[in-house]
């Protein structure tokens, strides 16, 4: 669709316009898409499906994914990777030795930063969780 410039692109741009803004009769007439009315029956991750529920269950969803998450980091750092696949999104994640490899903070706010986010904004470091790290074994 959007391999050479002219109507396909404007169409293109006017259905993102349409769809960006929810205005469905913006769409251009015959463009290739079909609207769907919002559902409420979406799966949802454990942390979505205990955003509705009580701070007990809020907090023990927390704590697994916080849990799931270490013990993915911990996997990957025993068997020497750099990344490791988060078990909730599944973006890749860099690890503590992918952190301590480049030989300073980046300032990017990493999970695993073994530096303690040193170079990270201070307006930016007190929305952050503490970096989440493991021992190596050697």
């Amino acid at each position: 669709m959007f391999n050479r410039p002219g109507p396909r692109l404007v169409d293109a741009l006017e259905w993102l316009f349409s769809a960006v803004h929810g205005v469905p009769e913006a769409a251009p007439h015959r463009f290739p898409c079909e609207w769907l009315p919002p559902s409420s029956s979406l799966p949802r991750d454990d942390a979505s499906a205990a955003a509705g529920g009580s701070p007990e269950e809020e907090a023990a969803a927390e704590q697994k994914a916080i849990a799931d998450i270490e013990e993915a980091h911990a996997c990957a750092v025993r068997a020497g990777k750099l990344q490791y696949t988060d078990p909730a999104t599944g973006y890749s994640v860099f690890t503590q030795l992918a952190s301590s490899r480049r030989g300073y903070c980046c300032g990017s706010g990493c999970r695993h930063c073994v530096y303690g986010h040193e170079n990270v904004k201070p307006e930016r470091r007190v929305a952050l969780r503490r970096p989440i790290t493991c021992e190596i074994g050697g």
